[in-house]
């Protein structure tokens, strides 16, 4: 397993760029830990600004839950994640 140190503005490139669809992640931001499958990946424009959020199939939930993160709403949140690719090297990411 590869482990990054990167700031935050560099973490949130790394999912903009390396985060795809069928991806694994455990994302930590906040006091939020989400664990799961990428189901999506969005760019979208909402009101007018670059949007990029992330739909997570959480692992192993009673109800099959599943989120939309708003990664630039969360940026500052960031604590970690653990990058699972479908075909790749897994990545560990702690924000500093």
């Amino acid at each position: 397993m590869k482990t990054l140190e990167l700031t935050t503005q560099e973490a949130v490139n790394y999912l903009k760029e390396n985060v795809k669809i069928h991806d694994r992640i455990e994302l930590s931001y906040n006091r939020i830990f989400a664990e799961g499958e990428i189901l999506n990946v969005d760019f979208s424009k909402y009101f007018g600004e670059p949007g990029f959020r992330l739909l997570i199939s959480l692992d192993e939930s009673d109800l099959g839950a599943t989120i939309e993160v708003d990664v630039y709403e969360v940026q500052e949140d960031i604590i970690e994640f653990v990058h699972y690719p479908k075909d790749g090297e897994d990545v560990d990411v702690t924000v500093i």
